[in-house]
């Protein structure tokens, strides 16, 4: 067997050229992957024209905008927008519809995530009581 060759399965040897288009096939079937499976640089570029499509709606100023990638940016590396529900994304379209959680606080003139999952329960609540134990002195 060649080391040049890959055959495939009716045993026909396979050239470059086929190579080629199956990458390209399988290049194009990956792109309308769910959001999950994206590639990083994907998602950053999906998000970038995001970000354009809400700043001509909410009509921002371009420094908001700059803001809003940066913000995009972060949430990527802090891994805040990796869940499905996290971001409303059509495969089909390869376009991000909405991001349920992003809010601009005006005050702070800043993007933050709502926290968007109701079933979530408070640490707090979660942990034990603290025991009250009488000190010793008292004890007396």
């Amino acid at each position: 067997m060649s080391w040049n060759t890959v055959n495939t399965p009716d045993n026909q040897p396979l050239n470059a050229s086929d190579v080629d288009a199956l990458l390209e096939k399988e290049k194009i079937r990956n792109k309308g992957d769910v959001w999950i499976k994206l590639d990083k640089t994907t998602r950053t570029q999906l998000l970038s024209d995001f970000a354009d499509k809400y700043g001509k709606e909410k009509e921002m100023s371009s420094k908001d905008l700059r803001l809003l990638r940066t913000f995009f940016k972060n949430c990527l590396d802090k891994n805040k927008l990796n869940r499905a529900k996290d971001v409303v994304y059509n495969k089909e379209t390869r376009v991000i519809t909405s991001i349920p959680a992003l809010h601009f606080n005006q005050v702070t003139n800043n993007f933050t995530l709502k926290i968007m999952d109701t079933k979530r329960v408070s640490t707090l609540k979660s942990l034990t009581p603290k025991k009250h134990s009488l000190d010793k002195d008292k004890q007396d």
